[in-house]
């Protein structure tokens, strides 16, 4: 399975860290995810029919622009 780190400057609080968690655990193909809010990055293991840029998207559209690092 893919992983991919993506950095995320707007995670400020832990409201900011429950949010994109809620987003990422909304999007199809993903398997597992985690948010740090103390480095601001989110781990994400999804599967190969989601790219990284569209997992980025979708959080840039929930208002935490991200980029993403392969892991």
């Amino acid at each position: 399975m893919p992983e991919t780190t993506f950095h995320i400057p707007t995670l400020l609080t832990q409201a900011d860290a429950d949010a994109v968690m809620f987003e990422l655990q909304d999007l199809p193909c993903v398997n597992q995810a985690d948010v740090n809010l103390h480095t601001r990055e989110a781990w994400v293991s999804h599967t190969g029919m989601i790219a990284p840029e569209d997992i980025a998207a979708a959080l840039e559209a929930a208002g935490h622009p991200a980029t993403p690092r392969s892991a």
